[in-house]
């Protein structure tokens, strides 16, 4: 997927493109501006998708991109931000190193 793509889910109505849109930009390492400020305008999205909230995978993608490390204390989000670059990568089939995931 293009960045073109991803951005444009992110900006998009509906869960699924939005979801497709956070993964891939996490898989792309997409650290820039306009990326980080449209995942973090998704932290609170309260749609579920695939048994997750949308902003759970918003928060994950953050901390995967080290651009906002999740320092809060719900056991379910901790836990799902250590699994997601293995979502990331089942989803996309794009091996995160621990370089790219720094």
């Amino acid at each position: 997927m293009e960045r073109k793509e991803i951005i444009s889910n992110l900006k998009r109505d509906g869960a699924w493109y939005r979801m497709n849109g956070i993964i891939f930009a996490a898989s792309k390492n997409m650290c820039d501006e306009e990326t980080i400020k449209l995942l973090r305008s998704l932290k609170s999205n309260t749609v579920w998708m695939l048994g997750r909230q949308v902003g759970w995978y918003a928060i994950a993608a953050l901390d995967m991109l080290g651009a906002e490390k999740y320092t809060g204390n719900d056991p379910d989000i901790a836990q799902f931000v250590s699994e997601f670059p293995a979502v990331v990568r089942t989803v996309t089939g794009v091996e995160i190193t621990a370089q790219d995931s720094e």
